[in-house]
């Protein structure tokens, strides 16, 4: 027991000397003390600008004069350009420390690839003019990586309507730090654009730093959907690994309902010279200013002009374009050279006779162009191989005569000509005879109120009517 209280009493006696010994010192000589007060932002991102605020204290007797402290960087530290890594402050007083510490600021950046983690910063003190003698000192400094992501909506711009369209997003990772559990969506706003098969979320477990994800939707337009640009609001969260926050990122995208459109084109048959084409719009989109027109081809002459234009055509809807139309090659021509006149047959129709005469009843192929503005104003071109009854073309082209065959007598020619007048004039002689009728009611009418006030255009039908069918009797007795 009196040993131990013994020792305790020596080493009493120590701390005391040990402690008197350091206050002569202290008293005698400057003894400078650098720490690190605080860090702006804390922690230090990377690619960012840190502003760093040193504290230095004086805990010796004697003031230290002319007091020079600068930065020595290593990575991921390196200077700001414009800012000095050098800076001279001046006389720091005898036991200037606590509330009377000094406070000097320094910029440094720090690399854009830097790994989170905690790093040094390394700081030099020196009195100016004597740089041999240096103190260093080192500081930590936190630093965190940056997650950041970004939603890049590179697949479809344009969605037709009515109809199931892949839809692909892809997520990148352009933060210095791996990304875990990441939840993207998506929605439209009107609900013209929906998900077909699963629900507008998708879920990511993880993405590396610099890879990507693509999520994959299928989607439909409403068909009922006017052509025009529709918004699509895009949401990626993810949980911060630092802070432990949900990160939520919000962009938007937009894709365009309607565009382009298809047609259906068949030959309907030919008539008087004219073969004609039957145009349908078989898409989900309306067509304006469509034209259709046969391109020069090998084997086949337009006489006149090669186009039609048939103006608007809705979705559904249909029209007819005519072209006078002959065949100049392939199994036309080996007809035409095997073409003789009956010179025997009573109605002077052509006989085809030979080896080839199978080949003139076959079908031949045709190219027609569709061209067509879609709902985005865009002028686009269809082409169509339709086929042909070679036969029927001839047919009417013998009936005609013309496609260059020979020709079939002057009664055929003379009758050809009288049909194509008649087809043209009939609509007038009707018209004309409408009017005269319509003339003849107004007179009647007019003649009529001056005996009858209430006499009317009904009370006229009505007497025609039975007029008619007085005589209708009379003509039967």
């Amino acid at each position: 027991m009196k040993k131990i209280n013994l020792m305790c009493v020596l080493l009493l006696a120590l701390a005391v000397l040990v402690s008197g010994m350091a206050q002569a010192v202290a008293s005698n000589n400057d003894m400078l003390i650098i720490s690190l007060v605080n860090q702006d932002p804390d922690p230090a991102s990377v690619g960012d600008i840190l502003e760093v605020r040193v504290g230095v204290e004086n805990i010796g007797g004697d003031s230290a004069e002319n007091v020079v402290l600068e930065l020595n960087p290593d990575y991921p530290f390196s200077i700001v350009p414009g800012e000095s890594a050098k800076q001279n402050i001046g006389t720091i007083k005898a036991r200037q420390y606590d509330s009377d510490i000094k406070i000097v600021k320094f910029k440094v950046r720090v690399d854009k690839d830097a790994t989170a983690g905690a790093y040094n910063l390394k700081i030099k003190s020196y009195q100016e003019g004597n740089p041999d003698v240096v103190t260093q000192t080192s500081l930590s400094i936190d630093v965190q990586s940056k997650e950041s992501a970004e939603v890049i909506y590179i697949d479809q711009v344009e969605l037709i309507p009515g109809r199931i369209t892949p839809l692909k997003f892809t997520v990148n990772n352009v933060g210095s730090s791996p990304l875990r559990d990441l939840t993207f969506q998506w929605e439209n706003a009107e609900d013209i654009i929906l998900p077909v098969g699963s629900d507008n979320t998708k879920y990511i477990k993880y993405i590396d730093v610099g890879d990507s994800a693509e999520l994959n939707f299928n989607v439909i337009a409403s068909a009922t959907a006017d052509p025009d640009l529709y918004k699509l609001d895009l949401k990626l969260t993810y949980d911060d690994p630092f802070s432990g926050e949900e990160t939520e990122i919000n962009t938007k995208a937009g894709v365009y309902v309607g565009g382009a459109t298809d047609f259906d084109v068949a030959f309907s048959g030919t008539s008087s010279g004219e073969s004609s084409f039957s145009i349908s719009n078989i898409g989900s989109v309306s067509a304006s200013s469509v034209t259709v027109r046969i391109p020069e081809q090998p084997g086949w002459r337009v006489t006149g002009s090669n186009s039609v234009i048939i103006g608007n055509l809705n979705e559904g809807d249909y029209t007819i374009a005519s072209f006078t139309l002959q065949q100049t090659g392939g199994a036309g021509t080996a007809a035409v050279q095997n073409l003789r006149l009956n010179s025997t047959a009573s109605d002077s129709r052509p006989v085809f006779i030979g080896q080839n005469a199978s080949a003139a009843a076959g079908a031949s192929t045709v190219k027609l162009e569709v061209v067509y503005t879609d709902s985005r104003g865009n002028r686009n071109t269809l082409a169509k191989d339709v086929a042909i009854d070679s036969s029927s073309l001839r047919a009417s082209s013998a009936d005609s005569g013309t496609a260059g065959t020979p020709v079939f007598g002057a009664r055929r020619v003379r009758q050809s000509v009288w049909t194509t007048f008649w087809n043209k004039a009939k609509w007038v002689l009707g018209a004309v005879i409408v009017l005269g009728l319509l003339f003849f009611a107004h007179k009647k009418v007019k003649k009529e109120r001056i005996k009858n006030p209430d006499y009317n255009y009904r009370q006229l039908v009505k007497e025609l009517a039975a007029k008619i069918k007085l005589k209708k009797k009379k003509s039967s007795k």
